[in-house]
Order: C-alpha cells, then structure tokens, then sequence
C-alpha cells in the first residue's frame, strides 16, 4: 500500500472521469446526485450541536468546585470578645455542617463521574458515525465502480453492435 501515490491515483479517475463525462457515458446529474448523497450524509453525520470540548470545561468546573466547598468564616470582629463568639459559633456550625459539606462534595464528585461518562459516549457515538460515513462512502463508490463497469460493457456492446451491422450490410 505505500507505494501507492494517492495524487496520481486522484488525478487518473479525474481524467478519466472528464474523458467519460465528454463522451456521454455517465448519466446527465450524476455527479450532482451524488454530490448531494454525500453532502445529506455529512449533515447526518457532522452535528456540531454536541460540542465534547465544552463539555469537558464544564465538568472540570463541578470537580474544581466539588473540592474547593469550605465552611471557613473569619471570626474577626471589631465588638469586645466579637473574636471568642465567632470562633465559639463557628465551631459548633462547622460541627454540624461538614457532614453536609462533604456529601456535597462527594455528590459533585459523582456528578462529574457521570459527566466524564456522558462525554466518553457521546465521542464513542461520533466515532460510531464516522464510520458509519465511511461505510456509505465505501458504498458510493463501489456503486461508481459498478456504473464505470457497466459504461465499459454498454461500450463495448455498442461497438460490437456497430460491428456486425457493417458486417450485415456488406
């Protein structure tokens, strides 16, 4: 396969595709039909409403603040023992909220689980796409090469018909 030259290979069908073109072998709009097959494929296939990238900024968001919750007030005050009462208070609300601090933060941590998971499908799904684009590609022209055959045939045909009714009319 690595000595095949893809430009040669290219530039080859796209001459003979003028030279049959130019000789009236293939049907009037086929190239337009086919343009538009695949043009409806790609738009099938080409969604840029899912955007994984965006997706992937927002998830880092959820962790980053899934880790970053504290319950940490200042206990600065400008009131005579303002400080001790703050402090006092503090204590005894972080000794009830932490629990609920970290259930939070596990709950960010789990949503951003199903996030990940959420973006792992949706590239899985693209990729699946993509092949399947390639599939009705490969499809397209295998068709094109059963048309190029069958062009060669009629051909052929036509000119063994000329053929035998020169014969005839001798």
């Amino acid at each position: 396969m690595s000595d095949i030259n893809i430009d040669e290979v290219v530039a080859s069908l796209q001459r003979r595709i003028v030279e049959r073109r130019l000789a009236g072998e293939y049907p009037v709009g086929l190239e337009l039909q086919l343009e538009s097959e695949f043009a409806g494929m790609l738009r099938s296939i080409d969604r840029h409403e899912i955007d994984t990238d965006q997706l992937a900024g927002l998830v880092q968001g959820v962790v980053v603040a899934a880790h970053d919750m504290h319950l940490d007030g200042s206990d600065e005050s400008r009131l005579p023992g303002g400080s001790a009462a703050h402090r006092a208070v503090s204590r005894i609300v972080q000794r009830q909220t932490n629990p609920l601090a970290e259930s939070i933060r596990d709950l960010g941590v789990s949503i951003a689980d199903a996030l990940w998971e959420v973006r792992r499908l949706m590239e899985a799904q693209r990729s699946a796409d993509e092949r399947q684009l390639l599939d009705a590609v490969s499809g397209v022209l295998d068709r094109l090469a059963v048309l190029d055959h069958l062009v060669a045939i009629v051909s052929e045909l036509e000119q063994r018909l000329i053929l035998l009714e020169s014969e005839r009319s001798r």
